[in-house]
């Protein structure tokens, strides 16, 4: 038997942002990539399995641990297991996913540990060298875990495999990234009957804005860029691959007739870089006439955003997207390798807005090689974008993603200590208490200017247009529909974090194993 768990998640209020998780995407495209090789699987998802379920971490009072309690998830793993698969996206969850290894270990000394996700792939020998994990995935999975999991359940040795890194005789082997996935078409879809996820569609928990029931995609694989803050590359390699447009909707198609989904999200790494590609997928959306919204919450690039472009997203039922300019400075671009001409996202945005979208840009503050005049620059650049009619930023210091080259970089020059401190770091970014890593600007002078980024880009929105705002916060409070994420922001402050915290303290007072 193959036991694939998705660990308990932070819920986390960090000064100007709200983090909730969302449902496992990876994980289910690894489960229905094992379902269709004929495996057996058995599936825990520890946060969707208990979304009510929220208590706080005790080393970080500002965080909530949503989903069931370590020794549930263990005590929920049938007694014939032999592999345990456990997903890592995010380093900040390293922590909660360590513990729940070593309990877990505990419980089945004999069953081989299973590492999958960005985190693994990103410090495979600091995994296997501190935890209980056997095996560690590197990079895309659905294939590696097959073959993996066949030689594990038929006795057969994998240490050959491709894709994979490992401890023999002491030592660390890494057998590096297997071949990308050409034929992405004929990976299995993600195997939702095997996870919650009417629970997490009926609790609006997903990434992006609340547009009614929605359901997670990936409708591309990679991304073509290597942002030196990024850790996509080290992930993904460069091979940017996407999928027939017809396979894509025909999976929105099926959403809509099984989960009865109004919108979408799109989770990839950039959706729209080829032109082609976006007027095919959207003139196959709108034949099959399925009157759904979607959205692109994670961000996209913005070089083919022109009237034609712009016309068919709208017309197909696109409503919300994002671009990521990450820095209003010209030289920082370059630094950090970002491949933006700021003046042809200017038109995009321009072209975008008048289309009617909801627009929100990604900036971060504070990398190594940040200045007093790049943040003027930024500050100037964010400004324009209010004026424009952007309808929302969001502005998160820097932090030094395992995997990147620039994490690389600052540990090469013990600048980053990989302790439990390190990996929840990203949580803070949005807050105070994060540190900066920016040789010459200080921590709070980051967080000053990121709430003078804020208040100056939301005050002029305001002012261009005073009424828009108030009416998005009343239908927000009214309906629980947040159509912005400063709409979700404030909703999740002033209802989610009350219930939350009485929720946790209930918890304490029934005394529950940890």
């Amino acid at each position: 038997m193959i036991t694939l768990i998705n660990p308990p998640g932070f819920k986390s209020f960090s000064g100007l942002q709200t983090h909730v998780p969302n449902p496992p995407l990876g994980l289910a495209y690894i489960a229905g990539a094992l379902k269709a090789a004929g495996l057996p699987v058995h599936v825990i998802d520890a946060t969707g399995e208990a979304l009510d379920r929220v208590r706080r971490y005790p080393e970080r009072p500002d965080f909530m641990v949503q989903g069931l309690f370590p020794d549930e998830v263990v005590a929920r793993i049938p007694a014939s297991t032999r592999i345990v698969g456990i997903t890592c996206l995010f380093s900040s969850l390293w922590p909660l996913t360590r513990d729940l290894a070593d309990r877990i270990r505990a419980r089945f000394p004999d069953a081989i540990l299973v590492l999958g996700g960005e985190h693994g792939t990103a410090l495979p020998e600091f995994v296997l060298t501190t935890s209980a994990f056997d095996v560690v995935v590197l990079g895309e999975g659905e294939e590696t875990v097959v073959e993996l999991f066949r030689a594990v359940l038929d006795g057969r040795s994998y240490h050959g495999l491709p894709g994979i890194a490992f401890v023999e005789a002491g030592l660390v082997v890494n057998n590096g990234l297997s071949p990308r996935m050409r034929q992405v078409d004929e990976i299995s879809l993600p195997d939702w009957d095997s996870f919650p996820i009417e629970a997490y569609i009926d609790k609006d928990q997903m990434n992006g804005l609340n547009m009614g029931r929605s359901m997670p995609l990936l409708a591309t694989r990679g991304c073509p860029y290597q942002c030196t803050f990024c850790s996509s590359p080290s992930m993904w390699t460069q091979r940017y691959i996407p999928r027939n447009p017809k396979s894509v909707v025909d999976e929105i198609e099926l959403y809509v007739r099984k989960y009865r989904v109004r919108n979408v999200d799109f989770q990839d790494l950039t959706a729209i870089v080829n032109r082609r590609w976006a007027l095919a997928f959207c003139q196959e959306l709108v034949d099959r006439n399925l009157n759904i919204t979607w959205q692109m919450p994670s961000g996209t690039r913005s070089e083919v955003f022109d009237e034609e472009v712009t016309s068919w997203l709208y017309r197909s039922g696109c409503r919300a997207l994002s671009f990521a300019p990450e820095t209003g400075a010209p030289a920082m671009l370059a630094t950090i390798k970002k491949q933006v001409d700021l003046d042809c996202m200017m038109r995009a945005i321009r072209t975008t807005v008048r289309q009617g979208f909801n627009l929100s840009c990604f900036f971060v503050i504070g990398f190594p090689e940040e200045t007093a005049q790049t943040l003027r620059q930024t500050r100037r650049f964010i400004r324009k974008l209010a004026l424009l009619g952007v309808d929302e930023v969001s502005i998160g210091k820097f932090v030094p993603y395992p995997g990147s080259a620039t994490f690389r970089r600052l540990l090469a020059d013990d600048k980053v200590t990989l302790t439990d401190d390190f990996f929840i770091t990203p949580m803070y970014m949005f807050s105070a208490k994060s540190p900066s890593f920016a040789e010459r600007v200080s921590a709070r002078a980051l967080y000053l200017n990121m709430v003078w980024m804020y208040a100056s880009f939301f005050v002029l929105c305001f002012l261009r247009r005073p009424l828009r705002p108030l009416r998005i916060l009343g239908k927000a409070i009214l309906t629980g529909r947040e159509e912005s994420r400063y709409a979700k922001w404030l909703v999740d402050r002033v209802y989610a974090r009350r219930r939350w915290r009485r929720a946790a303290a209930d918890l304490a007072l029934t005394q529950r194993p940890r």
